[in-house]
């Protein structure tokens, strides 16, 4: 569930966001639960539930309650679901944190980026280095559950010290989770304007493959397993919603901007705030796009995104989703890269080797340059 309102509007940031407006959350809650009541029902229990945004932390107690307790009156959970919640350095205090427990939230990921005061104040963010170690103490101290940072590498003026003294910040705290996230520039945002006007936003591509080679080593030196390009877990506590899209199952996104997925289709809902609200208050649709996705799509999608994790693609789950032809589809690339050592089947996964998982991008370009499409059509 996307809740779209946020303190700061990061420069990097394409999301669909809005300036919070505390007079607009009751509002916001109502039309997307309004929106979750008009899905059919759901005949298989929810295994995970994200509160997503923007900053969701920002919403009150009482109206975090009431979303919660709607989602769990319409569906039912299944047992020990993890419902993640995310925040940022200014929501978290002792008492939100023992509120948040007391209202079923089983995981946060809070939103630090860096401990770099200069790079925060560049990024629009309105919290800086020592608030951002504030909050994982109270976090460290406090919650119980898992939890997750967000890290950002790749900004102008980071050095390896700097990525490193990051990293220790968390490791200090001992962060069951940490995802490191390279730096994009979206078209539209602030940061692609500058950049547009000559401005350097970011370091060079070698930059970025040297520091790879440092945040993943620091890390698996630290007993942190790379399950996924950019995500890092200690033993039990990888994210288990993440997973769900990296092997391209049906999901559902509710609120302004949300995607879903469920086979065939595709869609999203409206962008802006304001027009959402409105569509909600005709009962109008919110769905901006929908597509239904051929099985070629889905097969490429399914590599797109499956081959960024450690674990890779269930060679078992392909043939039930895809026939048994599958192999034939892929042959060209599936030859391609096992020659070149990109490539592995291992304990009934199709996989990148761990040493090779950062070109997973490139990996899936081959399979999207290969495809046989003549086989795809004849299964």
């Amino acid at each position: 569930m996307h809740v779209p309102f946020c303190t700061d509007r990061c420069t990097y940031c394409a999301f669909a966001t809005i300036a919070d407006r505390p007079a607009l959350h009751r509002d916001l809650v109502n039309a997307v639960l309004h929106e979750f009541g008009r899905l059919p029902a759901l005949e298989e229990r929810l295994e995970t539930v994200y509160l997503g945004g923007g900053t969701p932390g920002l919403l009150p107690i009482g109206l975090l309650n009431h979303l919660l307790e709607a989602i769990r009156g319409r569906s039912r959970l299944e047992p020990g679901a993890e419902v993640t919640l995310e925040v940022n350095p200014a929501n978290v205090s002792k008492n939100a944190l023992f509120a948040w427990s007391e209202l079923g939230i089983t995981r946060l990921s809070i939103g630090l980026q860096t401990f770099d005061d200069v790079a925060l104040a560049r990024f629009g963010r309105h919290h800086d280095g020592d608030a951002g170690r504030a909050a994982l103490d109270l976090i460290a101290e406090h919650w119980q559950g898992p939890w997750s940072a967000d890290l950002l590498v790749g900004f102008k003026g980071q050095t390896s010290q700097g990525l490193t003294l990051d990293l220790d910040q968390l490791l200090k705290r001992s962060a069951p989770h940490i995802s490191v996230y390279g730096l994009t520039i979206e078209p539209g945002t602030p940061l692609h304007k500058q950049a547009q006007q000559g401005k350097s936003v970011q370091l060079e591509e070698a930059y970025l493959d040297s520091f790879d080679i440092l945040w993943s080593s620091y890390l698996h030196d630290k007993f942190y397993e790379r399950y996924e390009v950019s995500n890092f877990a200690l033993p039990g506590a990888r994210s288990r919603h993440n997973q769900v899209y990296w092997r391209n199952e049906d999901y559902l996104g509710i609120g302004p901007g949300a995607s879903s997925s469920v086979h065939p289709l595709r869609w999203s809902n409206i962008r802006d705030t304001k027009q959402y609200l409105e569509q909600i208050s005709r009962d109008r649709d919110t769905r901006q796009h929908i597509e239904r996705l051929e099985p070629s799509d889905r097969l490429l999608e399914s590599l797109g995104v499956g081959l960024r994790a450690r674990d890779g693609l269930d060679v078992g789950e392909l043939n039930r989703r895809f026939g048994d032809h599958w192999r034939v589809v892929l042959a060209p690339g599936i030859e391609h890269l096992t020659h070149q050592r990109l490539l592995e089947e291992v304990d009934g996964n199709l996989r990148i080797p761990p040493t090779a998982l950062t070109r997973a991008d490139s990996i899936a370009a081959v399979f999207a340059r290969t495809l046989d499409l003549s086989a795809l059509q004849q299964t």
